[in-house]
């Protein structure tokens, strides 16, 4: 699974294991993923939380730290929620037609596991509902991949704004059409523009 992995989202379970050993904890759990999402900040994740105000510092200050010397093994077990986590993310890769594990996928997976330590830490100090938080992330990616995939270049990207409520409708139907997002979006613009009449000659 890890070679799938980004190199922002390798870097953050490297993150994960050193936020637990900060901790003197002689696991890794989903709240270390969760603060190495944060932590790595060239990754869709940590935007995504810090445009809604959360930063490493205020989940930090709320990850209780162990007693005794911190963790010195060069493996740290992850928990069994962890590990459901990043079997999880490759999942949420899969629905969104990616081909590489980024971090806003390990972010979508620990979000959808309500029950885990790192998503009640989030819980306890994003804004919004965790429904907002999933739509807000896949918004992101998929205009992120509208305009960055395959090299397009500018000229050949229309760069659309949906709300957050338009953004699921388009997500639902495309999942119902059983094509990746980008590519149900694109077919729709096509049948608009021919529906309008337009030509390319």
């Amino acid at each position: 699974m890890f070679e799938r992995f980004t190199d922002q989202a390798r870097r953050s379970v490297v993150l994960a294991s050193e936020a637990a050993r900060a901790h003197h904890h002689a696991y890794l759990g989903t709240e270390h993923l969760l603060l190495g999402l944060i932590g790595e900040r060239e990754g869709a994740a940590a935007r995504s939380l810090e445009s809604f105000g959360v930063s490493a510092a205020i989940l930090d200050s709320r990850l209780p730290t162990g007693h005794g010397d911190p963790a010195r093994s060069v493996h740290i077990p992850f928990t069994r929620h962890a590990k459901r986590i990043l079997e999880q993310s490759l999942r949420e890769t899969s629905l969104l037609g990616h081909d590489r594990i980024g971090t806003e996928q390990i972010l979508l997976a620990l979000i959808a596991d309500r029950e885990s330590t790192g998503a009640r830490l989030l819980g306890e100090v994003l804004p919004v509902d965790f429904d907002q938080l999933r739509q807000h992330i896949l918004r992101q990616v998929t205009e992120h991949r509208l305009t960055a995939e395959r090299g397009l270049e500018p000229t050949h990207v229309t760069n659309l704004r949906l709300t957050d409520a338009e953004h699921a409708l388009c997500v639902a139907a495309a999942a119902a059409a059983g094509q990746p997002l980008d590519a149900w979006m694109r077919d729709r613009i096509l049948d608009a523009a021919r529906a309008g009449g337009a030509s390319t000659e």
